[in-house]
């Protein structure tokens, strides 16, 4: 102490009175007459303690005005002797607190509200509870009056309150309890002044209790849904002082509350509910109606809070951290998992709400994650073992993939090492091939052994569980991967083929994209359409047709051929689709290279009559139908050689006669006058035919095949068309020559 200070408080105490005992100075502290502040100073420099002297101090210091700043260091140095047993009263501690709150705004008194304060927290030592209980009062209101308002020096003796007192409580008391008194007070409590109080409560306790705040005001709010608009306002604004691991720490505590609570309450204590959290917490709710009050509560604040600009700019800009990540992907999850629970109960305006509100929480969060860290994410939530979790993770890759522009490498990195992750998911979630597919349009390019293997897997799938989704990832992945895709051929046309009606839209994917390593399975192919063809896999066929090159097409064609005449049962169809769009799309100088391998085949097609158990008329005019388009792509000079040669063929059997008459005729019908051009190679021998169909020139052979040759026979039938259209059209009458006529009408005369 100085030393004119101390010379001041020595002439103060000579002016008192000399025989002074405690008990004359505790009585003249009582009496309002003979009351004299120098006593204090007395006592003070006694070092005086006792029981009965802290009790009359607690009674005279809301009575005694201009010595409360004496009282009070009186007071503290009381307190430090006697500890615990100090005789501490609710009074007591009211009229410590009066003085604060009582604060004259002209002078301010800094010095006392200081004084007041270290002696809280001296008391708050020994007796944290009541200390709490009526320090909590300070907050409220400050001031003269009813004018409570307040300015900055108001601000900062409440900031000097909890800085100084609050420590000590939290020394000897759970900090739960602590804000749950602060959290309880909040509807008193100015709303200029509980963001402060508030921040600073929590820099003192540790942002981990930002969560309790949150559960806290919105219990509160349950049971007066008056508050709710307010606290709100007031619970986001509160956020904006903490970074993101803090913010996602809460937002996972919240998200876990609202998973834990049960749909409905079970446990009464009188007429309330208890409801006990994991956390430790426990919430008193008057019905059912609070409850879920409180369960919205929880989602909408969650909401608003992954919303927020300072949220969502957190995000924007997050650094990878192990930590975060996995807060994020456990926000995430436990969302889906709710609305999951949730999903049955159509029609609740409660559950929709919720829904809406948690729909919300996952939307912002995924789109506000960078990509590398979304991927991380996803991975996270795919590796659990919830089904309808992995449904909805999907969901949510599939729609960040479509909108994704920027792929950097790390991003394309990530993504690739998912690729394993979603092949295990396959077989249980066909929306897995979806994302699959996205994915290869978007990098395959770039990586086509990691895709490669993928479409392995998809190849193996489609043999066991197929789906449309399946088909289409593999389509697109033979698009992207092209050549690259070619050691995957084997399986995938063995597979395709042996359900070739569902996988028919693979097959062409494989012939449009890698045409010219294709040789090998056409004949497989075609085979395949003939077993159980259909108007859809025409366009399969016109494919093969249009796509694969001639000099290949050719041989593989044959070989079906052969393959299909030898059943007796398998249809032609596929093997004419083939062919005429393969003759419509070849230039003639391909079609001239490769003649001797066409007539073969028109040789092996128009056995089809003489060869199969099960012939139909339709399928042999499919055969002549692209045999006269054939003709249209050749000149006079190579169409005859061809002729010649089918007609010398048909002298094996009667079957190849009516096949070969029957594609004269139609030929004839088709070129009119030209056919005459070619009309003396066939005139003996059709003249021949029609001398073998009189009836009375019937031949074993015919006899046996049981065929009625009449003017009605097949053959007969389409030798006398023939004729007929070469007379038809002989408009120069230079097909009739006279011989011709002396030859042809003894045999019609004979008919």
């Amino acid at each position: 102490m100085e030393e004119h200070v101390k010379l001041t408080i020595r002439q103060k105490i000579t002016e008192l009175p000399v025989d002074l005992t405690m008990p004359v100075m505790l009585s003249m502290l009582k009496e309002k007459e003979s009351f004299n502040p120098h006593i204090l100073l007395v006592l003070n420099m006694q070092g005086a303690a006792n029981d009965e002297l802290a009790t009359t101090l607690f009674e005279i210091l809301p009575t005694q005005k201009g010595s409360e700043e004496d009282i009070v260091t009186l007071l503290t140095t009381v307190c430090s002797k006697l500890g615990s047993e100090i005789p501490l009263t609710p009074t007591s501690l009211r009229a410590i607190v009066d003085v604060i709150r009582e604060t004259n705004k002209q002078t301010h008194r800094h010095a006392l509200h200081h004084g007041c304060i270290v002696l809280l927290s001296k008391l708050a030592v020994h007796f944290p509870a009541l200390v709490l209980d009526h320090v909590i009062a300070i907050f409220t209101f400050m001031g003269d009056s009813t004018m409570r308002m307040d300015d900055n020096y108001s601000i900062q003796v409440l900031i000097e309150a909890i800085s100084t007192i609050v420590p000590v409580i939290k020394q000897r008391q759970n900090m739960m309890s602590i804000l749950r008194v602060f959290c309880d007070t909040l509807p008193h409590i100015p709303s200029h002044r509980a963001d402060p109080i508030f921040t600073l409560l929590l820099e003192t306790s540790g942002p981990q209790y930002l969560y309790h705040v949150f559960v806290f005001v919105l219990e509160l709010c349950s049971r007066d849904r008056g508050l709710a608009s307010q606290f709100s306002y007031f619970l986001q604004n509160l956020t904006v002082h903490f970074g993101l691991s803090d913010l996602l720490g809460t937002s996972v505590g919240l998200i876990k509350t609202l998973a834990a609570l049960p749909d409905k309450l079970t446990k009464m204590t009188g007429k309330t509910h208890k409801v006990r959290l994991d956390s430790g917490v426990e919430l008193t709710f008057n019905d059912m109606k609070h409850y879920n009050y409180f369960k919205l509560g929880l989602a909408t604040q969650l909401y608003l809070l992954t919303t927020n600009k300072h949220f969502t700019g957190l995000l924007s800009e997050f650094e990878k951290d192990k930590g975060d990540e996995q807060k994020l992907a456990e926000l995430i999850e436990l969302s889906l998992s709710i609305m999951i629970h949730y999903q049955d109960s159509h029609g609740d305006k409660f559950v929709d709400m919720l829904n809406k509100r948690l729909t919300g929480v996952t939307t912002s969060v995924t789109a506000g994650l960078p990509s590398s860290l979304f991927i991380s994410v996803v991975r996270a939530l795919l590796s659990t073992d919830t089904s309808l979790l992995h449904d909805k993770s999907l969901n949510m890759l599939l729609n960040r993939v479509k909108g994704e522009s920027g792929w950097t490498d790390e991003l394309e990195e990530n993504t690739v090492s998912l690729l394993d992750t979603l092949l295990k998911l396959a077989d249980a979630h066909n929306l897995t091939w979806k994302v699959l597919e996205l994915l290869v349009k978007k990098i395959g390019a770039k990586y086509p052994e990691e895709f490669g293997k993928v479409l392995g897997s998809a190849t193996s799938h489609l043999g066991k569980n197929p789906s449309d989704e399946l088909r289409n990832c593999i389509c697109t992945s033979l698009q992207v991967l092209g050549v690259r895709s070619v050691a995957h051929l084997p399986d995938l046309v063995k597979v395709s083929t042996a359900n070739i009606q569902d996988n028919s839209v693979v097959l062409s994917a494989v012939i449009t994209t890698v045409p010219q390593f294709t040789s090998a399975y056409i004949s497989d192919i075609l085979v395949s359409i003939s077993k159980d063809y259909s108007d859809n896999l025409s366009t399969l066929c016109a494919e093969v047709g249009g796509k694969i090159k001639l000099r290949v097409l050719l041989p593989a064609v044959i070989n079906t051929i052969d393959i299909l005449l030898s059943s007796h049962t398998h249809d032609l169809r596929a093997v004419t689709d083939t062919l005429r769009k393969c003759i419509e799309d070849n230039v003639t100088h391909d079609i001239k290279t490769q003649v001797s391998a066409i007539s073969t085949i028109f040789h092996k097609l128009l056995s089809y009559r003489d060869t199969t158990i099960s012939f139909t008329q339709d399928t042999e005019d499919e055969i002549i139908s692209c045999f006269v388009g054939l003709v249209y792509k050749l000149t006079e000079k190579e169409f005859l050689p061809l002729l010649v040669q089918l007609l010398e063929w048909s002298g094996g059997s009667l079957e190849k006669s009516i096949a070969f008459y029957n594609l004269a005729s139609q030929l004839s019908d088709k070129l009119q006058g030209l056919f005459l051009l070619f009309s003396g190679s066939i005139y003996i021998n059709l003249v021949e035919k029609l001398q073998q169909c009189k009836p009375a020139e019937q031949t074993e052979e015919f006899e046996s095949k049981k065929v009625k040759l009449s003017s009605g026979s097949d053959l007969s039938m389409y030798t006398l068309k023939t004729l007929y259209n070469m007379l038809r059209y002989d408009t120069s009458h230079t097909f009739i020559t006279a011989d011709r006529f002396d030859t042809l009408l003894p045999v019609l005369l004979d008919w």
